[in-house]
């Protein structure tokens, strides 16, 4: 039964790569699909870099995550930041067979029934739906998620500051112009940097940040691309 819901997630990941886009990210997944790591591996640091939250870049990061415990974070995010995105249901298809291989089957028949209202027009759906029916059983047409549902009515309705209460800094530092300069590297590689200041025994230091995150792990796993720009140590905070 196992080896059954493995063989429909390749196939999973196989009708995601027909559909991706850019192209690079679509080559790469398909790649993927196919048992082939190699230049996937070695072209994500740069689109990390260049696309940080591109829910194409996220999802192909996910792909090359060989622990799922691991790469669910970035498949909720995808979820989660970019509901319309055409990413989104392929990170929702993985969310459910990961929790139906590890025979969770509460978490995997709530996840499908939110798949199934959420993106009744998804090709994965089929699929997905026989790597339920061959682990943990299908939900009723009836079944609904109605917490997971309403969890992103919160974050719409949360102040635009604690949205995503994550950042990563790469400088403190008592000069504006260092601050600033540092700032124009980082946008050049299309990071969302932005600088801010606090104040310590009255002097004024200027802070430069590189994202927004909902949390610490999504801010970490992007952490080692913003040091391969910046060339510094950065660190994940709570703003």
């Amino acid at each position: 039964m196992l080896r059954s819901a493995l063989l429909l997630f390749a196939a999973v990941l196989a009708v995601t790569a027909s559909s991706a886009q850019p192209a690079a990210v679509k080559q790469y997944v398909q790649q993927v699909a196919a048992g082939w790591t190699t230049d996937a591996k070695k072209a994500l640091p740069d689109l990390l870099i260049e696309y940080p939250d591109d829910p194409g870049v996220l999802f192909l990061h996910a792909a090359l995550v060989d622990d799922n415990k691991k790469s669910t974070p970035l498949l909720e995010r995808i979820v989660e930041a970019h509901p319309k995105s055409e990413w989104a249901d392929d990170a929702m298809a993985r969310l459910v067979i990961f929790a139906a291989t590890k025979n969770e089957a509460d978490r995997a028949k709530k996840l499908f029934a939110t798949m199934r209202d959420q993106f009744s027009q998804s090709d994965l759906l089929p699929l997905v739906y026989d790597v339920l029916r061959s682990t943990v059983g299908v939900p009723s047409p009836t079944e609904r998620m109605t917490q997971q549902v309403a969890a992103p009515k919160k974050v719409e309705t949360a102040p635009p500051a604690m949205a995503k209460p994550f950042t990563i800094v790469t400088k403190k530092t008592a000069s504006k112009a260092d601050a600033e300069k540092l700032i124009a590297q980082l946008k050049a590689k299309r990071l969302l940097a932005r600088m801010s200041t606090e104040t310590l025994k009255g002097k004024t230091m200027y802070i430069v940040s590189v994202g927004q995150y909902e949390t610490e792990a999504d801010a970490s796993a992007d952490a080692k691309a913003v040091q391969a720009v910046c060339k510094c140590t950065t660190s994940v905070i709570k703003r």
